[in-house]
């Protein structure tokens, strides 16, 4: 689960396109170890905060999966917030390990004798 703001008082954050992703697009994460993930997005859902479904969203699904995150739908001026969530569900499509680094050979000069 990755949770992430739609917007602040100074503009989009980086979840602002969220709600613009479809059944199908790709989302690539990479990860602090250098792994990078591939997930695709399987369908995106608007849910009212005050029937949040916690378990549908937060629970492990017995599979390789990602959630993001985000708030969306109506905003509401009085208190600054806004009314719903937007989540977007996913299925992991590859995995590839950190690019090791590559040693650079050393050449091995023959003696040159005078």
């Amino acid at each position: 689960m990755i949770l992430g703001h739609v917007d602040s008082h100074q503009g989009p954050a980086v979840f602002f396109k969220l709600r613009s992703l479809v059944a199908g697009d790709l989302v690539d994460v990479s990860l602090a170890d250098g792994v990078s993930v591939q997930f695709k997005v399987t369908y995106v859902a608007q849910y009212l905060k005050a029937s949040f479904p916690d378990q549908l969203v937060y629970a492990g699904h017995g599979q390789s999966t990602l959630q993001l995150v985000t708030c969306g739908g109506a905003f509401d001026a009085q208190t600054g917030h806004y009314l719903s969530n937007i989540v977007v569900y996913t299925s992991l499509v590859t995995l590839t390990p950190p690019v090791a680094a590559t040693a650079v050979p050393t050449a091995v000069l023959p003696e040159v004798s005078r």
